[in-house]
């Protein structure tokens, strides 16, 4: 019984102590409620006062909007354009460039006077190997190789300082006329140039180059001397004159877009060059190709011999580019200051003009177009279904025809005429040329051109030395 009443006892002491912090935490919560209520009757008073009427002010116009420039985007580190492209956080750049060009080439002369010639030869037409790179407003692009198994020798050798986005100056070992020459060899339509290109002779010579480029036009000038891989000058006739050749060239171009699909490329150049204490210049020609067979037979087909002391050119270009088709010409006269007679009775005579030109088209059954360049030449083919996205690649079909004219070139009366080196070949060129390329990726082409030409030269002595020349070739070609 008193274990009973002790349980009893110590429950109801627990109940009591429970209710009674029961109590305690009621009263605090209902302390916070009407301390919160207080809080809010005031921030409703404080709302309810009015304020004080503000001045008012002429009207403000509203502030510009800032115009947040987007972060330039960090340079990849590495881009791959058929060979890697490095490019530094400072924004300087590398590549190493190339190309090889293999080529398979059956040339057949026949000769008035002279036996027939046959070749045929398969060759490394070009293997090239360069660098080029960006610093800052430095430049730099270096590229040389072996060409059709000859020694080693430089073509690209220029240092290049960017005055603005607009205006370049170059030194070095360059080009600076024609617009197939300035072309690159691998961009060009057909395999060679063509007598057009070995007549001006407007390949790379050391110079200093001026160039400054518009959306749709561009102007070159150039002080030349010869090109990077000439020993030095030695006297030509006169063993006291090792002055080396000098010359000036000016070019202007006009590439209006007259419309999405059209563009037309107009320009013109004159060049005037000295040959200082060299020999004279020479111009000559041959059927669409580097490999010469008149040099490999011993027989001359088409030259003036190096009778020129100095000469003037005027070259005009033009092109019209209309979606997948192309039509391209170019035509130059050349004033010839000939070699005296007192210099060299072989070679002197009477000044004389040169004429040549030429005309092709190209059209691309698989839709293409030649990409132009602002500098005034055409660039890479933009293959628009390669072969490794499941296309075709770029086909293309093209033609020219070649004229040269060395016939005005006189006997110089002193000399008898078999003597005078040149005058038995220096008459006129024509040729026709017809080609197809394949590219299966923008950096792979491979082409074949017939070329049939017809060499027309004057009687000397009783023998007439003309000749029809039939060169077919085919060639594969990589670059990167």
């Amino acid at each position: 019984m008193r274990m009973l009443f002790a349980t009893t006892a110590l429950v109801a002491a627990s109940a009591a102590g429970a209710a009674q912090a029961q109590d305690v935490d009621l009263a605090l919560l209902k302390a916070q409620i009407q301390a919160l209520q207080a809080r809010i009757d005031v921030l409703e008073r404080q709302a309810l006062v009015p304020t004080a009427p503000q001045p008012v002010s002429a009207p403000v116009a509203a502030a510009a909007p800032v115009i947040q420039t987007p972060p330039k985007p960090a340079p990849e580190p590495m881009r791959w354009e058929n060979s890697p492209r490095f490019t530094d956080a400072s924004g300087a750049t590398f590549k190493l460039r190339g190309r090889i060009l293999l080529d398979a080439v059956d040339a057949v002369a026949q000769r008035d006077g002279l036996a027939d010639y046959h070749a045929r030869e398969l060759r490394a037409r070009q293997l090239f190997l360069g660098v080029e790179g960006q610093n800052g407003r430095w430049g730099y692009r270096l590229e040389g190789g072996a060409v059709s198994g000859g020694a080693w020798g430089w073509d690209d050798a220029i240092i290049d300082y960017r005055l603005d986005k607009q205006t370049s100056l170059l030194v070095g070992n360059q080009k600076a006329a024609s617009l197939e020459g300035l072309t690159s060899f691998k961009s060009i339509t057909f395999m060679e140039r063509g007598a057009y290109g070995d007549v001006i002779d407007a390949g790379y010579v050391l110079a200093l180059q001026a160039v400054r480029t518009g959306t749709n036009w561009s102007l070159w000038g150039a002080l030349q001397g010869d090109n990077i891989n000439r020993t030095d000058a030695v006297g030509g006739y006169d063993p006291n004159q090792a002055v080396e050749r000098m010359g000036a060239t000016v070019r202007a171009t006009w590439s209006p877009q007259l419309s999405d699909s059209d563009r037309l490329h107009l320009g013109a150049w004159v060049r005037r060059r000295d040959r200082g204490g060299e020999t004279g210049f020479t111009y000559s020609a041959a059927a669409n190709t580097a490999f010469r067979p008149q040099a490999s037979s011993g027989a001359t087909l088409f030259s003036t011999g190096a009778v020129g002391d100095g000469d003037t050119t005027l070259g005009l270009e033009a092109a019209w580019v209309h979606r997948a088709l192309s039509l391209q010409g170019e035509a130059a006269r050349i004033r010839v200051d000939r070699i005296g007679i007192d210099v060299n009775a072989a070679l002197g005579g009477p000044n004389f003009d040169i004429v040549t030109a030429y005309a092709s088209a190209s059209w691309f059954a698989t839709g293409e177009t030649r990409p132009y360049n602002p500098n005034g030449s055409f660039g890479r083919i933009r293959v628009a279904h390669p072969l490794d996205r499941g296309g075709f690649g770029a086909l293309e079909f093209a033609a020219r025809y070649d004229y040269a004219d060395f016939s005005d070139m006189a006997a110089n009366g002193v000399a008898p005429l078999a003597a005078q080196t040149g005058l038995a070949t220096a008459g006129t060129y024509r040729a026709v040329t017809l080609g197809a390329n394949w590219y299966p990726y923008a950096y792979v082409r491979l082409s074949g051109n017939l070329t049939r030409a017809r060499i027309d030269n004057r009687p000397i002595a009783g023998a007439q030395l003309d000749a029809d020349v039939t060169v077919a070739q085919a060639r594969l070609q990589l670059e990167f």
